[in-house]
């Protein structure tokens, strides 16, 4: 009998030893997120806004620190998603482009000429299709959290007014990933890829004429406008951000403080949309009077370009899988 008690006795120490190594084990002293924009920007603010509300809320036990600049990668964006899936970095708000290249389904977003407003965006991510997205990215080792915005992306130039393709022609244009190489080659650009970090010296020194990238968003903040003179408005391309956290990061975290943590992340990411769609109005006026020369496309000349990059479209509409694509053409359609 005694032999027995000593025996249950022990179990007993053992299983609370283990379980309390497993409650020290839980949650980590800094849950890292990586961003590869300024503070100052609308998205560096978005992830800031979500890293305080969790601190608050979860009276400090989970601790999100933001990473800007893309400092976790070495100033490298196209990194954040895989580091992000091989748990080397806990947590990132990420622009879909940077996504792509590591999930081709999110290519999507980057479709040209896709959405004519911000409501055509709004249905296609709510639709099956864009939790779809979030299905995929759990595949690679991701969960989603939630959807913020970097707004549509608009081209600047220190050349001439772009108003039709040819205006285009020979104009060196800094993009990121393959789908913009192909559409701005279709409009007879030459596109150069080339990491954020080093924009503004080569627009400032002409190593090239131009980039593309949303007015509140990056084109203010980063006061593109100082060293570009022609904008032109023309919502070729919309650029989603995804927040989302390494599985087995999320996995340290107990299910209350994860309730806790999602609700902020929704939160945070209304914020951070509506910031940017309050801000454009004001950015284009900011920009007028900052001497910028700014073109809005009819859509008759809008046209023009989308009928140009038709096949750039249908090449990349069979890489990203018809089935997303033909979802948000549905729900784009549905706006109109």
């Amino acid at each position: 009998m005694m032999k027995r008690l000593a025996i249950l006795v022990l179990v007993a120490i053992m299983g609370t030893l283990a379980f309390g190594g497993m409650v020290s084990a839980k949650l980590k002293a800094e849950y890292k997120l990586t961003t590869n924009v300024q503070a100052a920007t609308i998205w560096g603010q978005g992830a800031d806004k979500f890293a305080e509300l969790v601190r608050e809320r979860t009276k400090g036990a989970v601790n999100i620190k933001v990473y800007h600049n893309a400092v976790l990668t070495g100033g490298d964006q196209m990194r954040q998603a895989e580091m992000v899936k091989n748990g080397a970095i806990d947590m990132m708000l990420n622009s879909t482009i940077n996504i792509a290249p590591t999930i081709g389904e999110f290519n999507v977003f980057a479709l040209p000429f896709l959405f004519p407003s911000y409501e055509a965006v709004d249905a296609a991510v709510a639709s099956p299709a864009g939790e779809r997205l979030f299905q995929i990215l759990e595949k690679y080792n991701m969960i989603g959290l939630g959807w913020g915005e970097n707004g549509f992306r608009e081209l600047t130039n220190n050349v001439r007014p772009i108003v039709t393709p040819d205006d285009l022609k020979g104009l060196k244009i800094r993009v990121t990933v393959p789908i913009y190489v192909d559409i701005f080659r279709a409009l007879g650009a030459n596109p150069i890829a080339m990491q954020w970090g080093e924009v503004f010296t080569a627009l400032q020194t002409r190593t090239i004429d131009g980039q593309e990238n949303p007015i509140a968003g990056i084109i203010i903040p980063t006061k593109v406008y100082e060293v570009q003179k022609y904008l032109t408005d023309w919502h070729y391309s919309y650029d989603a951000l995804v927040l989302a956290v390494n599985k087995d990061s999320w996995a340290t975290i107990d299910p209350a403080n994860q309730e806790i943590v999602r609700q902020c992340a929704k939160e945070a990411m209304e914020f951070e949309v509506a910031l940017s769609r309050s801000e454009l109005d004001k950015g284009l006026k900011f920009l007028a009077e900052k001497g910028m020369h700014i073109t809005h496309l009819t859509p008759a000349q809008q046209k023009v370009f989308r009928d140009k990059t038709a096949d750039v479209y249908n090449k990349w509409a069979e890489k990203v899988g018809l089935d997303i694509v033909r979802e948000f053409e549905k729900a784009v359609a549905s706006t109109k």
